[in-house]
């Protein structure tokens, strides 16, 4: 369906064609009229995102606190425990990824975790029973390995390969980052714009809009845009999307993501899932 319709319905069809008519005007003075102007516009939005590749699982080597990797044993420093929920309720460790030149991380970040209580399963940043662990400096001098809680289930140890791609808004969240590259989609094909947009995601990118796991770019949504707004009132960034990963037999709910933003001046984090 076209996005203003969308907005106005199929109904009130005076607001959808008075609205065509405002964005025609304006894409004209302008100067925006082809699937050119469409590249253009689209083009400088491109981030690049690091793409996780979890790899089947395998023996854990004698130093896997200290790697990048899903399941099994996570990283501790002296002095710490085992990561409860605020009810008390001890988290299952998902993943970590140590910080390196390659990865789209925040510079200030040496090392993420992610862990999730699976009885409880949050949706929502306001729910209980989901951590993001972040270490802004670690000491490998203090690493020592914590005994996971007995009634937590053991979990597959999967290495993890990292690979650098370009990341585009998906359809739905495009009015966020970009209103004319929107409006001109719909101008140019008012009954499949989203196809015109996939196609210069296609050639700018090299592949669509796909759900994968991945650290920054943009997120790639299942039911529909929900990018949290920072302190500043301005999209919050993309920390990291976690996709339903078979290898490491996680499932957020029916084959759905993960997606977590952090915000580095005010160091929140916000989480929602989404499934199909």
């Amino acid at each position: 369906m076209n996005f203003w319709k969308k907005i106005f319905g199929i109904s009130n069809s005076n607001k959808y064609k008075s609205q065509l008519i405002k964005d025609k005007e304006e894409l004209d003075v302008l100067g925006l009229k082809s699937m050119t102007d469409l590249e253009i516009l689209v083009k400088p939005l491109i981030r690049t995102a690091t793409k996780i590749e979890v790899l089947p699982p395998s023996k854990p080597p004698e130093n896997a606190q200290l790697k990048s990797h899903f399941g099994g044993q996570p990283y501790f420093e002296k002095h710490e425990l085992w990561p409860k929920s605020k009810a008390g309720k001890n988290l299952d460790f998902i993943f970590q990824v140590f910080n390196s030149a390659e990865l789209q991380l925040p510079d200030s970040i040496e090392l993420i975790q992610f862990y999730y209580d699976w009885e409880e399963f949050p949706w929502d940043t306001t729910d209980d029973g989901w951590l993001v662990k972040i270490y802004k400096t670690i000491d490998k001098e203090k690493a020592m390995a914590i005994e996971k809680p007995s009634e937590l289930e053991t979990s597959k140890y999967c290495e993890i390969d990292f690979k650098t791609v370009k990341s585009l808004p998906d359809w739905e969240g495009l009015d966020v980052f970009c209103n004319k590259a929107l409006k001109l989609a719909c101008e140019l094909d008012e009954d499949e714009s989203w196809e015109l947009y996939d196609q210069v995601v296609t050639k700018l990118t090299g592949k669509e809009g796909e759900y994968q796991s991945q650290l920054g770019g943009y997120p790639r949504w299942v039911q529909g845009e929900a990018t949290p707004d920072n302190s500043k009132g301005n999209p919050t960034k993309l920390l990291f999307q976690i996709d339903s990963e078979d290898n490491a037999e996680i499932m957020w709910g029916d084959a759905g993501l993960i997606y977590v933003f952090y915000d580095e001046e005010t160091e929140d984090t916000e989480f929602t899932l989404q499934c199909h």
